[in-house]
This record gives C-alpha cells, sequence and structure tokens, in this order.
C-alpha cells in the first residue's frame, strides 16, 4: 500500500513537470482529485471498507499524499498564475471611475443661496404641486382676478386635500406660494430665499420653457426700507458676477409688490459698451424687485 502512495507521488510529480497551459494543469487535478474519478479520491473512497488496524497503518500517509497533491497542484497554479500576467504592469495607475456632476443651474443656484445664506437668511424648500389658494387667492389673486392671466397655469386632474383650502390643485406658477406658508409658521422679523422649480403652460421656443428655476426672497421687520432692498441686491450681484459690476433699477410692474422695479447689471460681455447681448444698450435685465 505504501509502495501505491509512493509511486501515485512520483506519477503526479511527473505529470506536473510536463503541464503546459492551465487547461492540461486542470486534467492533471481532475486526475488525482477528481470527485468521482480521482485516483486519490478512490483510495479515500476505499478506506471507509478498511479494517480498523490498516486504517491506522495507512490512514496518515494516505491523508499525507492528498495535501502532497494539492500543495503541488496548487503550486502550479500559482506559477501559472505569474507567467500569464508577466505583460501586466501593476504599477500602472487604473482607469479612473468617472463620477456625475451637479447640473450648472444647481451649481448658480448653490452659489446664490451661499451668498444670501451670509447675509442671514433662511433658505426655504416647498411644494412644486400646491392648491389654487396658496398660489393665487391667498396673494390677494381671486379667481376672476386679471392678473392670473399674465400665468398660464397647469391645473391637475386632483382634488385638494380634505381641510386644506382651496378649490383646485396646480403646478405653482411660482415661488411665491410659499410666502404665506412661510409666514404662517414662522413669527417676524425674518428674512428668507425660497429656491425651486415652477411651471407655466407656454408655447415652447428659443427663450420660452414650460419649467425653469426660480428664486424668490423676501423680509419681514420693523424699520426695512426699500434701500434694504437695493443694498442688498446689488451686493448679491456684486458677489455673484463681480465687484466690478453696476446694477440700476427701473420702474417696472409685477402683481405681488408696489412699487415694482426691474434690477440691471451691466453687460458681462462688453463691460457696458454695448452689443448684441445686451442689444447696445451696455445692460441686460437680471430680475424683477419691490
Amino acid at each position: 500500500m505504501l509502495q501505491q502512495f509512493e509511486n501515485i507521488q512520483k506519477e503526479i510529480s511527473k505529470d506536473l513537470s510536463t503541464v503546459s497551459d492551465a487547461e492540461s494543469l486542470f486534467k492533471v487535478k481532475v486526475k488525482y482529485l477528481g470527485r468521482k474519478d480521482g485516483s486519490i479520491t478512490k483510495l479515500f473512497d476505499d478506506l471507509k471498507n478498511w479494517d480498523l488496524q490498516k486504517k491506522k497503518e495507512f490512514g496518515a500517509p494516505l491523508n499525507e499524499l492528498k495535501k502532497f497533491a494539492e500543495s503541488s497542484i496548487l503550486q502550479k497554479e500559482t506559477e501559472f498564475g505569474v507567467s500569464q500576467n508577466t505583460s501586466v504592469d501593476f504599477s500602472v495607475q487604473g482607469t479612473p471611475v468617472l463620477k456625475g456632476h451637479l447640473h450648472p443651474i444647481t451649481l448658480i443656484q448653490k452659489e446664490i443661496e451661499k451668498v444670501f445664506w451670509g447675509l442671514g437668511f433662511d433658505i426655504e424648500l416647498g411644494p412644486e404641486i400646491d392648491s389654487d389658494f396658496y398660489n393665487f387667492e391667498a396673494l390677494n389673486i381671486p379667481e376672476f382676478h386679471p392678473a392670473r392671466d399674465m400665468q398660464d397655469t397647469f391645473y391637475l386632474d386632483l382634488s385638494v386635500p380634505r381641510n386644506q383650502p382651496g378649490k383646485s390643485v396646480l403646478l405653482r406658477t411660482h415661488i411665491s406660494n410659499m410666502q404665506v406658508r412661510y409666514m404662517k409658521e414662522h413669527k417676524p422679523p425674518y428674512a428668507v430665499v425660497l429656491p425651486g422649480r415652477v411651471f407655466r403652460n407656454e408655447a415652447l421656443d428659443a427663450s420660452h420653457e414650460h419649467t425653469y428655476q426660480y428664486m424668490e426672497g423676501f423680509v419681514v421687520g420693523k424699520d426695512i426700507t426699500y434701500a434694504n432692498m437695493v443694498w442688498t441686491l446689488d451686493y448679491v450681484m456684486k458677489e455673484i458676477f463681480g465687484q466690478d459690476v453696476k446694477t440700476k433699477l427701473l420702474p417696472s410692474y409685477f402683481p405681488f409688490v408696489e412699487p415694482g422695479a426691474e434690477m440691471a447689471i451691466s453687460c458681462l460681455i462688453c463691460k457696458g459698451k454695448g452689443c448684441s447681448v445686451c442689444k447696445q444698450t451696455g445692460w441686460v435685465e437680471i430680475l424683477g424687485c419691490g
């Protein structure tokens, strides 16, 4: 029996010395350690029928033979693994994993929020789907008010939630729906900026879109004047566009404020000299206020 073990060990060494690739190595592994027909596996199957004395005498040598086969084959597998990858330079930096990035609109929104935050403003988000009460009526725009004609609205086939004011559900046409909501939950004085998306039922063209980003802010407190608003907006424009940018206010009409104004900044392209971007005026309208 011991002579048989020795012969098998010599055959393993001989077979492993002649293998030239992973496929032939696998055949050697199956020949000796295969679950069904491996010669060493069959010896272990016969071990069950040996008497106690034979098990004591040949059990340990049989285990040593199996360990020899496993270690020899594993060593050969390692050698093939190294030889097959000698052309790979593991010191070369791998291909970087590409990550997503924030949309340019999101980046500028965060930049503006940061400026207002530094001035002590709160940043508040609100629902894009709201009732006509918060979007119109709470802002003194009743059902047949002409100001509603200025904002073509997407109405939804939904019912206003129970115990909530309003007659219909819509996609908000402005961020002003958050003014009433914010004022109901906070006591003055306060200063808040309200960013988000708004929706208008508009015909699409090069300068009109039905969904766009919007940002609105308002301040409530004692001794707050028009001058405070002018200074704040001028400061924000300079923080966003550069300290050399100039601002000016022009009287204008907006349904929610009186007096209302449009703020313009000096053209960033021509520096106020006049170009096609600013329509030769040197100024670009940037926001409405009041």
